[in-house]
């Protein structure tokens, strides 16, 4: 490898790298923030699902409203309650540290010419199964959070619905999980196309 081959990559492993350390930064300093939050002065708090049916004061303009989100204030909350929001704090953001970790081997193996290297598709699929399991992980731990503080405050069960931010974790699942399988495909016909030219 020459100079001039080295200068581009030396650049986009730099790139990269600040990218990365940024995209990290970003995630301890929110997962910090809603920690803080979370536990504030007056107990603990989080945004929950509540029953459609519960009592809202009405508009201005004399419209009904139906509320279907609440943040809710727990005073006294107990050390079972305070684990599964640290937990599923905790777990969002090693999953998005993970990804990103992922991603910068990936593009120092794609910047490299190694664009269907095993350890390329590798990477891939482990982003998708790090995205998989830490939406699935943190929706289940929101879930039983929602359950114990609707339970704390007197508020009864809500139907089953799926929040906008898990169903696009799914769908990150989806696409990375196609985008590996192209690497995968693009890696055989690689290796079946050697030494053809």
């Amino acid at each position: 490898m020459n100079s001039e081959e080295r200068t581009p990559l030396g650049a986009n492993a730099v790139w990269t790298g600040v990218v990365a350390v940024l995209a990290v930064a970003a995630i301890v300093s929110l997962a910090v923030t809603r920690l803080a939050i979370a536990f504030g002065e007056d107990g603990l708090v989080w945004e929950i699902p509540i029953p459609e049916s519960y009592d809202a004061p009405p508009a201005p303009s004399g419209a009904s409203l139906q509320v279907t989100q609440g943040i809710v204030s727990v005073p006294g909350a107990g050390a079972g309650l305070s684990a599964l929001i640290v937990a599923t704090v905790g777990v969002a953001a090693i999953a998005g540290i993970a990804v990103i970790c992922c991603y910068v081997v990936l593009s120092l193996e794609v910047s490299r010419g190694r664009t269907f290297s095993r350890r390329a598709v590798r990477m891939l699929t482990s982003m998708a199964a790090i995205t998989l399991l830490g939406t699935t992980t943190c929706y289940l731990l929101d879930s039983a959070i929602g359950r114990s503080v609707r339970s704390a405050v007197g508020l009864g069960e809500v139907g089953g619905s799926t929040p906008l931010s898990y169903w696009l974790g799914f769908a990150i699942f989806a696409a990375l999980t196609l985008i590996a399988y192209a690497f995968r495909r693009g890696a055989a016909l690689q290796k079946d196309t050697e030494g053809l030219v």
